[in-house]
Parts: C-alpha cells; sequence; structure tokens
C-alpha cells in the first residue's frame, strides 16, 4: 500500500523479514543502544509466550524506514527493536554453530540471512543492520561474527551502550538455552528452527518506508504526537543534523558531547528538559509540545544550527552543575555561599521551572550581582512553596521571560530583576498568611524550613543557608502529635488530619537524642525536649499540653520568623 502523492508505502513484514530483506543502517545522529536488561527480558518474554500460544502473528508496533542515497535503508524508528532481534538471531546462530553438520550449515545461512552480507565491492561481510558510529564496530565483533571468527575477542567494551549490548545478548544466549532445556538432544535444533521461523514471519511489524530522511523525520514526529514511541530529544537532534549539512562534522560531537554530561547525572528526561530551559533562556516562555516548531522557525541555515550545537555543549555544562553546584569545578568566581544558595533551590526546594532563569543568572550575571539574585530566588522559591500562587504556568511564563531580558542585556542586575519580578512574588502579608496555615507534607522540606527558623533564632546572619555548609549531622523529623498518635492522645480524627503535618507540629531531634519517642503521650515528649539543644525543640516544653491552639501559636510565631529569613 502506499501513500498518495508523497511516495510514503506501508506494508506488513515479520522483524526477522525486514533484517533479511533490507541492508539497514542507524544514522549518525540517532542514539546508541538503550535498552536496559529490563527491556530486553520483556521482549523475549513476550515472543516465549506468543510461541506457546501458537498465535498466528505477535504485534510489534512500527518502525519508520528512509532510502539512502546508496540504497541503504536508515533506520529513523525500530533500531532497539531490530538490534535485539539480531542479537536473539545471533545467539540461535551461535548454539547451532557448535551441533551437527546439518545445525552448522544452518548457522551459516542464519548468518547470511539475518545478520551480515557479503559485499562484493568491498570483498567484505558487512552487517545487514548496521549501528551508530559509536556502536558499529562493537555490534559486528561482538554478536555478528561467527563465533570461530578470531575477531570476536577483540571486542572491547568502551561505552555504556557497548554494556547494554553485551548484557542483552549474555540474555540471549541464556534464553536459548531455556528454549532448548525441555527437549530431547535431537529436538533442541527443530525448537530453534521453529523459533527462527516465528521471528521471520510472525513476530510481525508495520514497515513504513519514505522516500527521504525529511519525511522520516515528519513521519516520526508526527507518530510521536499520536501517542507512538519516540522521543522529542531524538527529533530534534535529526532535524539539527539533518540542517548541519556538510557540517555534520562539526555538530555531531558537540552533540555528543553535551548529552554525554547530561546523562552523568542519571535524571529521567534530562535532556529533553534542558533543551527546553535553554532555550527559554535564550528565547523566552517556550512549552514543550511547542519547542521543536519554534526551533524550526529560527533555526533554518548551517551556520545556525553549528551555533546552536556550541551552544548546546557549552551551557549545558553549567545546567549540569546546577545539580551539584557545591562540587562543581569550574565557576571559579561564586563563593561557597552562592553555590549554598543553588543546591538549596535545585536540590532541597527541587523546583524546576526557575532553571532557565538561574542558568541565564549563571552565564550572564557578574559574581556579586548573581549571589544577590540567587537568594531572591531562594526567597521566591519558598514563598511560592508555601503560599501559592505559582499555578497555571505563571512562573513559568515570568520565569522564562526574565531570563530572557537577561541573555538580551535588558536586565544586568539583581535590583532591576527584582523589581520585574515584583508582581508575581508573594508579598510579606500572603507570605506570612501562608506560614501560619502551612502544612508540609516532604520531609526533606521540613527539615529545611525548621532548621532555618532555629538558626535564625540562635542569631546566625545567613539562616536562610539551612546550615548545609556547616552541618554534618542529618537531624531527625519529629512530628510533635503524632502521625498515629496511642490512646494516650486525647485527639479527634479531624484534629489528627488537621493538624499533625502543619509545620507547627514538627520540630528536629539531633541524633544522638533518643529518637523512640514515636506515639508516646506529650508528657513524656516534653521531658526529652526539654534537654535538646535547639531552641525550637527546647521551647515545646513551655506547653502544657499540645494540640491545636498550641500549634495554632507556635506556627504563627514561626511565621514571624520567617519573614526574617526569606526576604524579598
Amino acid at each position: 500500500m502506499a501513500g498518495a502523492g508523497i511516495g510514503i508505502a506501508i506494508g506488513e513484514s515479520g522483524i526477522g523479514s525486514v533484517l533479511n530483506r533490507y541492508s539497514l543502517q542507524v544514522p549518525l545522529n540517532q542514539r546508541s543502544y538503550a535498552w536496559e536488561d529490563h527491556h530486553v527480558r520483556t521482549l523475549l518474554q513476550d515472543f516465549s509466550n506468543a510461541i506457546a500460544s501458537e498465535s498466528k502473528t505477535y504485534f510489534l508496533g512500527t518502525i519508520v524506514l528512509s532510502q539512502t542515497a546508496d540504497n541503504r535503508w536508515e533506520v529513523a524508528d525500530g533500531q532497539q527493536r531490530l538490534a535485539t532481534t539480531a542479537v536473539l538471531i545471533s545467539a540461535i546462530r551461535d548454539h547451532l554453530f557448535a551441533g551437527t553438520p546439518n545445525e552448522k550449515e544452518a548457522s551459516q545461512k542464519y548468518t547470511q540471512n539475518f545478520l551480515l552480507e557479503f559485499d562484493e565491492n568491498s570483498g567484505e561481510h558487512v552487517p545487514k543492520l548496521r549501528l551508530n558510529v559509536e556502536d558499529n564496530d562493537f555490534f559486528v565483533r561482538s554478536t555478528l561474527l561467527a563465533p570461530d571468527n578470531e575477531l570476536r575477542a577483540t571486542a572491547k567494551i568502551k561505552t555504556d551502550s557497548h554494556d547494554r549490548l553485551a548484557e542483552a545478548a549474555a540474555i540471549c544466549r541464556q534464553h536459548v538455552q531455556n528454549i532448548i532445556a525441555p527437549y530431547a538432544k535431537p529436538d533442541q535444533a527443530k525448537r530453534l528452527y521453529e523459533w527462527i521461523a516465528f521471528l521471520r514471519d510472525s513476530a510481525v511489524i508495520i514497515e513504513i518506508r519514505v522516500p527521504d530522511s525529511f519525511n522520516a523525520y515528519t513521519l516520526f514526529e508526527t507518530l510521536n504526537d499520536r501517542g507512538l514511541r519516540a522521543s522529542q530529544a531524538d527529533i530534534l537532534k535529526n532535524y539539527l543534523f539533518g540542517k548541519a549539512q556538510d557540517r555534520l562534522s562539526e555538530v555531531a560531537p558537540k552533540w555528543a558531547a553535551m548529552a554525554s554530561i547530561l546523562e552523568s547525572l542519571d535524571v529521567d528526561d534530562l535532556l529533553l528538559t534542558f533543551l527546553r530551559h535553554y532555550w527559554i533562556s535564550q528565547n523566552g516562555p517556550t512549552i514543550e509540545k511547542e519547542l521543536a516548531d519554534r526551533i524550526r522557525e529560527k533555526i533554518i541555515g548551517r551556520q545556525q544550527t553549528v551555533d546552536m550545537a556550541n551552544a548546546l555543549a557549552t551551557y549545558s555544562v553549567d545546567y549540569a552543575a546546577l545539580f551539584s553546584p557545591l562540587e562543581h569545578t569550574g565557576w571559579p568566581t561564586f563563593d561557597k555561599q552562592t553555590r549554598a544558595y543553588l543546591y538549596i533551590i535545585t536540590r532541597i526546594l527541587q523546583i524546576e521551572q526557575i532553571r532557565p532563569l538561574l542558568l541565564a543568572i549563571v552565564t550572564n550575571f557578574d559574581p556579586k550581582e548573581a549571589t544577590h539574585a540567587f537568594r531572591l530566588c531562594l526567597s521566591w522559591s519558598v514563598r511560592f512553596l508555601i503560599a501559592g500562587g505559582g499555578g497555571g504556568g505563571v512562573l513559568d511564563r515570568h520565569y522564562g521571560l526574565r531570563a530572557k531580558e537577561i541573555t538580551s542585556g535588558e536586565i544586568k542586575n539583581a535590583a532591576v530583576l527584582s523589581e520585574r519580578m515584583k508582581s508575581v512574588v508573594r508579598t510579606d502579608a500572603e507570605f506570612r498568611e501562608g506560614l501560619k496555615r502551612a502544612r508540609v507534607s516532604k520531609k526533606h522540606l521540613a527539615r529545611y524550613y525548621l532548621r532555618a527558623i532555629e538558626l535564625s533564632r540562635a542569631g546566625e546572619a545567613r539562616a536562610e543557608l539551612g546550615g548545609i555548609l556547616e552541618d554534618t549531622a542529618t537531624y531527625n523529623l519529629e512530628h510533635i502529635m503524632p502521625l498515629n498518635p496511642s490512646a494516650g492522645w486525647i485527639l479527634s480524627e479531624e484534629t489528627i488530619q488537621a493538624y499533625s503535618k502543619r509545620l507547627g507540629n514538627m520540630t528536629l531531634l539531633e541524633p544522638t537524642m533518643n529518637g523512640d519517642l514515636a506515639n508516646k503521650i506529650f508528657a513524656e515528649k516534653r521531658t526529652i525536649y526539654k534537654t535538646s539543644p535547639l531552641l525550637i525543640t527546647r521551647e515545646i516544653a513551655d506547653f502544657a499540653n499540645w494540640g491545636a491552639d498550641e500549634i495554632e501559636e507556635r506556627q504563627s510565631a514561626m511565621a514571624d520568623d520567617a519573614l526574617k529569613i526569606w526576604t524579598i
């Protein structure tokens, strides 16, 4: 079946048949082999279930191919399934290779049909599926070559994707043993032949063939919009690499450097998040679903593509450093205090939407102004967490606008930044009212708020740092009214639900103190609190009883402290 007018052809094939019929290659810009062991095991189990049920077909989804000038087919979508299937076939081939003459003949047939083909021009056997530059040599040597080829021993694991390929091969070898284990020796090979036939004919994919990489890119993006699996980061990479044309050798290493830096942080979807946050820092508010369109509108030539690739590689270093500002070896002009502000925002408060603004400040403000700006960002973040007001994309928009204004030079210092945010940030009155009734469900936030209040009462000048530069111990978070109180607590269920997670019902205990207070009644807890070196804990012993009124009174006092700490 063909799509009218634009040259798209759609067909149904077994995935093994695709490996057999085409010379396939993964484009340079495609990511490396990414499947973890659980992905591989899931696919093999699905194959096993389909064969056991005697299903005529097992549907594997869609792959997208585009034809190149040398009549190979590029895999725009489907690399992981195709590569894993090739690994499984190679495991079956390797087992048969050591068998009877007939089995060895079958193994050679499978090598020629699915794994390697002879190229008469070069006089070499080349892979039926060629992976990207990073993976291909390892894939060929470790997996595709016949077991007696001396080059098999030269395959060395150098990257994470090599390690994943090696793990996939080990899982597939074990799977082959599991397939044949229930059968007598004469029937084992027949069972493996059945598996090859299943992969060739019954593990069905829908193959979509398009005439060029641009159409493949467009179709890939459309499939993604329809809910099929595709990474928008890969889509953007495809677009930029296509625009690079004869300057791809400049762009590809920069993209790889950026990806390597971000992947080392082991944060889900961080690459796409960074791309959007970088773009916002340069161009203002941009929602994720509009990102690809905005980039296509602005990046239209080779030089623009090269410039963006260079910027991505550079900015990714600073962006990654936001996650470990205390340890980052760059930023020689940022002191510990400045780094601590960033640490609290990104690691303790875990504010994502402010990162474009932080990135703009890091790369454009001088060190003194950056310190003032980061302290403002910390105060704003606490106020929004406590008093709300950041919903509906309001903060995304204003942080994005301010980031762009800093990058363009319109905002050059913290004072102007503060003035531009004035209409959005919670006022002292709003912050105080919010904190008087604040419930805090996340322990790390409660610990930070309480530690800052403790330091403020102790007269510390930088209480908003929460002691992270000095404290070596982690304080235990204590709920004065227990979350699940014993019968000794004369409280209604409504009171417990309403007040147990209020900030005024929480305090800190030093790790060396008796932490086994749990559900003890207040009179018993009170004697422990009285011995605490922490002011906010020792003060609780001044109360004769503990309930809703006491929590309200204590939390109101905490609100007064907060105004002195998180100032604007």
